[in-house]
C-alpha cells in the first residue's frame, strides 16, 4: 500500500553541485495564501498570469521556481534524489519531482492555484513550497493526467519482486496530504499505463507467463473507496503495450500491431483495434501517444514519424511535420489551449502545427497542418552535453511555450502565435528537466 510521508530528509541533503543557487538547507515556512479581491470577472492582473517554472539541474537534486512574469527565482528546493523526469498535477498547482531508481515522488507547490467558489473562480497566490506529501512505491514511471486527476504507474520491479501498482490521486489529496486517494496493487510487475476517468480506472494487464515486462491486455476497474475492483478484462489484445492516452470519450494504448480504443458511454466501456496503416512498416510502432480531453484527435509517434488518430472515425494519417533530416524528438504537446501542437526536436528547431480538428472535414485540409518550423539556436548542437538534450514546457494558460538549450545554458520563451522566440534568460547552472505551473485556461473544443 502506498503511503505518504514527511520529506525531512529533503531538507537536509545538500546542493554541492549548485551552490551558486545558495544555502544547501531549504527552511519551509507556510504562509496563509493571498486571495485576489476582485469583482469576479476573473481579472488577474494581481496573479501570475504567465505562470512559473521548475526547472532541475542536472545530476542535482535542486529544483528551482522561477517567476514567468519577471523571470526572477523565488526560490530553490532540495529533494532526496536525483529527479529522473517532471510532471504537473492535474490542475497545475504541483511538479511531481519523480525519483524513479529510488522509489519516490516528491512535490513541489508552485503556488498559483484556483478554487470554486460556486458562484465564482477565485485565484490564489503564495509562495513556492516543497510539501510533505509523498508517493513511495517501486519504479514510478508514467504519469498521466485528465482534468481533475493523476495516475501514476509504479512498474515494480522484477529483481526485488515488488510488483506494480497504480496511485490516483488530485491536487486536493496533495493539499490535505491525504492518504485516502484510491490504490490498484498488482501481483506481478510490468511496464504499464493508467488513465483516470472519475470512479474508473482504465489500466494495463500483463499475462504472468509473458517473456516480456509489457502488458498487451487493458482492463477496466472500478474505485471502492482506497482501491479498485476489476470490472472487465477487454478481449482485444495489444501486443507490446506502450504509451496511452485519453480525450472526452476515448482512452487509447499504442500496440505493435496498431492502437487500441476504448470508448466510454456512461458506465459502459467497448474496445476497438485500429490497424497500423502502410506508413508504419518494419519495426515502428506507435508507442507514444498524446491526448488532451477537448481535442478529437490522438497523435501517435513511431519514432520521428507522427500520426493523427481520430478515434471515432478509426483513421490514423501521418502528419507531414517537415522534419528535418538527422533530427529526433525531444518534446511534443498542445499548445496555446489546444489550437496548436509543438514538436521539439534534437536539432533546435521548435515545429508549430495548427489544429483544426474537423472543421475541414470533406477539404482535402488535415486536421493539424504545419504553420511554422522555429529555429531556436544558432550553436553546433553536437556541443550538447552529454545525457542533455532540448527540453519542452507547454504553458496552458497562453500561447507560450519554454525551452531550456543546455549548450549555453539558457531558457528561451517562443510564443507560439507568432513563431518567435521573444526572451532569453541566462541560468547559472546546467538545466535539466523543466515543467509549467499555474492557472490554466480553458481549451478551446475541436468537437464538430
Amino acid at each position: 500500500m502506498l503511503q505518504t510521508k514527511l520529506s525531512l530528509a529533503a531538507l537536509l541533503i545538500g546542493a554541492s553541485l549548485l551552490s551558486a543557487c545558495g544555502d544547501s538547507t531549504t527552511n519551509i515556512v507556510e504562509k496563509d495564501p493571498i486571495p485576489i479581491e476582485d469583482d469576479h470577472d476573473h481579472d488577474h492582473d494581481d496573479v501570475s498570469a504567465a505562470g512559473r517554472l521548475v526547472i532541475s539541474a542536472k545530476d542535482s537534486n535542486l529544483l528551482s521556481v522561477y517567476e514567468l512574469s519577471d523571470g526572477s527565482l523565488l526560490d530553490s528546493f532540495a529533494v532526496a534524489d536525483i529527479p529522473s523526469a517532471l510532471a504537473a498535477s492535474a490542475a497545475h498547482r504541483y511538479a511531481l519531482a519523480i525519483q524513479r531508481t529510488t522509489d519516490r515522488v516528491e512535490f513541489i507547490d508552485g503556488g498559483l492555484y484556483q478554487e470554486d467558489h460556486v458562484d465564482h473562480l477565485h485565484d490564489y497566490q503564495q509562495d513556492p513550497e516543497l510539501v510533505s506529501f509523498v508517493l513511495s512505491n517501486s519504479r514510478p514511471t508514467h504519469i498521466t493526467a485528465s482534468d481533475s486527476q493523476l495516475a501514476v504507474f509504479f512498474d515494480g520491479d522484477a529483481a526485488s519482486g515488488a510488483p506494480a501498482s497504480v496511485a490516483v490521486i488530485s491536487d486536493a489529496d496533495i493539499t490535505t496530504d491525504s492518504n485516502g486517494y484510491p490504490v490498484l496493487n498488482y501481483s506481478l510487475h510490468m511496464h504499464g499505463a493508467a488513465q483516470a476517468r472519475g470512479e474508473y480506472l482504465i489500466s494495463t494487464v500483463r499475462d504472468a507467463n509473458s517473456a516480456t515486462t509489457l502488458p498487451d491486455k487493458v482492463a477496466v476497474y472500478e474505485q471502492h473507496g482506497d482501491h479498485y475492483h476489476q470490472e472487465l478484462v477487454f478481449d482485444e489484445l495489444c501486443p507490446g503495450l506502450h504509451g496511452s492516452a485519453q480525450n472526452e470519450h476515448f482512452i487509447s494504448f499504442g500496440c505493435t500491431d496498431g492502437v487500441l480504443l476504448i470508448e466510454q458511454e456512461g458506465t459502459t466501456f467497448t474496445a476497438s483495434k485500429l490497424a497500423n496503416t502502410a506508413d508504419i512498416t518494419g519495426t515502428m510502432r506507435i508507442g507514444t501517444l498524446v491526448g488532451a480531453m477537448q481535442a478529437e484527435h490522438f497523435v501517435g509517434f513511431a519514432g520521428t514519424s507522427v500520426f493523427a488518430i481520430h478515434a471515432h472515425d478509426g483513421e490514423m494519417q501521418l502528419i507531414d511535420w517537415q522534419a528535418t533530416a538527422g533530427a529526433t524528438l525531444t518534446g511534443y504537446g498542445f499548445a496555446d489551449k489546444g489550437s496548436k501542437f509543438v514538436l521539439l526536436d534534437s536539432l533546435g528547431y521548435l515545429t508549430i502545427l495548427n489544429y483544426h480538428g474537423h472543421e475541414h472535414e470533406g477539404t482535402d485540409e488535415a486536421a493539424f497542418e504545419f504553420a511554422a518550423k522555429v529555429q531556436l539556436t544558432t550553436a553546433d548542437v553536437t556541443a550538447m552535453p552529454q545525457g542533455s538534450r532540448f527540453e519542452l514546457a507547454i504553458s496552458a494558460s497562453d500561447d507560450k511555450v519554454y525551452v531550456i538549450n543546455p549548450i549555453d545554458r539558457t531558457l528561451l520563451t517562443v510564443d507560439t502565435a507568432d513563431a518567435e522566440v521573444v526572451a532569453t534568460k541566462q541560468l547559472n547552472f546546467m538545466p535539466h528537466k523543466l515543467v509549467w505551473l499555474g492557472i490554466a485556461e480553458p481549451a478551446e473544443a475541436h468537437d464538430h
